[in-house]
């Protein structure tokens, strides 16, 4: 345990873990809805309690039930707490593992947070 140490000292992790995994659980208060954004990782998310809308940057859109995973790598997205027609809270449970960089036609794809971005601030990448 003494060489772990470093990792333990309660430092919050960054959106992503280079070449690690980082695994977070989020409570979202009724009706919330995250900004756009994309996290340069392979995402799992899963629905643990409520109703959540899934939306893509493409407009595309699904409803996600308790049970219900998406598996993402690179797509911009936001998710809402639809749960009792916005009035419950939700949680949803995320498993993020680093990946490459990932290129379409050649050229790059890069993350952004949106507003998400505050909340990262000054963590470990």
């Amino acid at each position: 345990m003494y060489k772990f140490r470093p990792l333990t000292n309660n430092a919050q992790p960054g959106l992503h873990n280079a070449n690690g995994t980082v695994v977070r659980m989020i409570d979202f208060a009724p009706d919330v809805e995250s900004p756009m954004h994309r996290a340069l990782s392979i995402d799992y998310g899963v629905v643990l309690e409520g109703v959540f809308e899934l939306t893509l940057d493409s407009g595309e859109s699904r409803i996600m039930r308790q049970g219900d995973v998406s598996v993402q790598r690179a797509t911009a997205h936001k998710w809402k707490n639809v749960t009792a027609a916005g009035t419950a809270p939700g949680r949803m449970l995320w498993i993020l593992l680093d990946v490459k960089d990932l290129f379409v036609g050649g050229e790059k794809v890069e993350g952004y947070l949106g507003d998400l971005a505050k909340e990262y601030e000054g963590r470990s990448a």
